[in-house]
């Protein structure tokens, strides 16, 4: 028999092992507005968020899907409920988060969407969009104006797609509307990422409302946040077995590991929820967090994906199995990543390595190297080339460069990626080595300095790759 479908009239009925909202749903009101409400944001901030209703209801969460009508299928039948399974070899907690209120579709709802953003009890506007929902240039800060979403956008900003254009176009609303002020905080994997956002925001308004610039300088804020927790694609299997659990069919269920953080620039322009009591930290200097995130895990993450694929390995943790992967990224991050790092005062770095090799080791969470390896332009533009245009060596950064290199040229492995179709010119092409390199070191927007100095040994491992050297060896 089919379990019934998670809903609010139910959860007195499932097991006493559930941890159940501890809060009136019913008295929660609508105080953050978050843009692309993937799996992540319901692991992350919404289970921070749920942590604080009990003692400040202001703080429901409305959830827009940009694009893809999945969430809103899975979420408003729920009545926004869903679980948050957290597991590792220690054991498991399964808990139900109720701070999603509801999830509304921006190209089929743009009147509930203006509403949302006009609503003077929004105070938070959050995003997780990934990388490459930010539409940035090659060099990573500013907006791609020449994008074709971003040209559509522009040709007709009331009907935006992007989320840029969306946020756009919302923020004119709100103006409009009374102009109270906002405050902007992107949880996506990206340096410096409200920054970033910003950025990108503002270019995009000069092009469309300029008049919204004067307000968003005098009254919004954007703190830069790093987020932190591995969160895996659902499987039929991992969903049913998480249905048992729950005793109740969970069409919005995340799988996930204890570990969580949410580091969160003070730089604020509203009230703000007290996800400190929920374990966040607000800091005033969040470059040493991001640096340290991005330059260890994200780096370390984007190699363990592209050498799995290679070595026909599923998951992060299969990867972490086999000796020879797992001592190549052992090295990895001893020798080339730790020293390119500046950890934040008092901050044990060599600690935070040893426990990220433990939770890559997590084989409870069946986190898919296909998953990590989208989109790769973007991540390893962020995540690779600080460390590279350092003064370290980088001989086995090279490495996985090199094993990215022959990832797309010369197999077959589907490309998930912004830049696709550059991409997959170059693996048709029948230009020389260095030109096809060349190509793709453009892709990451690795400058001609950097080039420079880079492709000898990136050549070199390539061609090594080539003749059917293991790309784990040396």
């Amino acid at each position: 028999m089919t379990a019934p479908r998670l809903s609010a009239a139910m959860l007195d009925a499932l097991p006493d092992s559930v941890r159940l909202p501890d809060y009136d749903r019913s008295a929660v009101k609508s105080g953050i507005l978050h843009l692309g409400l993937g799996a992540f944001h319901r692991a992350h901030q919404a289970v921070y968020t749920d942590t604080v209703l009990a003692n400040d209801p202001r703080w429901g969460i409305v959830g827009v899907s940009l694009r893809s009508e999945r969430a809103a299928a899975q979420l408003n039948p729920q009545q926004g409920l869903f679980s948050v399974l957290s597991e590792d070899a220690g054991g498991h907690e399964l808990r139900v988060i109720g701070a999603v209120q509801q999830v509304l579709m921006a190209p089929r709802e743009p009147d509930a969407l203006d509403a949302a953003f006009s609503d003077p009890g929004i105070h938070i506007v959050t995003l997780t969009v990934t990388e490459a929902g930010y539409c940035l240039a090659s060099d990573g800060c500013s907006l791609d104006s020449k994008l074709p979403a971003i040209q559509s956008d522009l040709a007709n900003p009331l009907q935006a797609s992007t989320a840029i254009g969306v946020l756009a176009r919302g923020l004119k609303r709100r103006l409009d509307a009374h102009g109270a002020p906002l405050t902007i905080i992107s949880c996506d994997n990206l340096g410096n990422n409200s920054t970033r956002l910003r950025g990108a925001l503002t270019a995009y308004l000069e092009l469309s409302w300029p008049e919204v610039l004067p307000w968003l300088e005098a009254q919004l804020r954007f703190p830069c946040s790093m987020v932190d927790r591995i969160v895996p694609a659902q499987t039929e299997i991992s969903l049913a077995r998480q249905a048992e659990l729950l005793g109740a069919r969970d069409e919005a269920a995340i799988a996930t590991e204890p570990f969580s953080q949410w580091i969160i620039e003070r730089d604020f322009a509203t009230p703000m929820p007290d996800w400190e009591a929920a374990g966040a930290v607000f800091v005033d200097d969040i470059a040493p967090y991001e640096e340290m995130k991005l330059r260890l895990l994200n780096a370390s993450h984007s190699a363990i994906a592209i050498l799995g694929l290679l070595k026909q390995q599923e998951t992060v943790a299969d990867v972490m199995a086999d000796q020879a992967l797992r001592k190549f990224i052992e090295q990895l991050m001893a020798k080339d990543l730790l020293s390119a790092i500046q950890a934040p005062a008092g901050f044990d770095l060599h600690s935070y390595r040893d426990a990220l090799l433990a939770r890559f080791s997590n084989v409870c969470l069946q986190h898919r190297c296909a998953q990590i390896a989208m989109d790769c332009t973007e991540k390893l533009r962020q995540r690779w080339l600080p460390t590279l245009a350092g003064r370290g060596e980088n001989r086995r950064l090279l490495k996985a460069l090199a094993a990215w290199c022959y990832l797309v040229v010369d197999t077959e492995i589907e490309i998930d990626d912004p830049r696709r179709d550059r991409l997959l010119a170059v693996r048709t092409s029948d230009a020389p080595v260095s030109e096809q390199l060349t190509a793709l070191m453009d892709s990451l927007g690795m400058d001609t300095t950097l080039q420079q100095r880079c492709m000898p040994l990136l050549q070199a491992h390539y061609v090594d790759l080539k003749s059917g050297s293991p790309p784990t060896r040396g």
